[in-house]
């Protein structure tokens, strides 16, 4: 998802959203948000949903 749809669904700026995004990769020492989903993947956090019509 991109930084605005995140934002939408959380009722958030998409500038907060950003913020919290960089703050999340440097803490993980993640190159990029492709990295992020890994790293969610890996610690159990979010997995492949079961169907394709999921957004989140």
């Amino acid at each position: 998802m991109s930084n605005a749809e995140i934002a939408d669904h959380l009722t958030l700026s998409p500038l907060t959203v950003k913020t919290h995004v960089n703050h999340a990769m440097t803490k993980l020492d993640a190159r990029d948000r492709a990295q992020l989903v890994v790293i969610a993947y890996q610690a159990g956090i979010r997995g492949p949903e079961a169907s394709g019509n999921s957004r989140y």
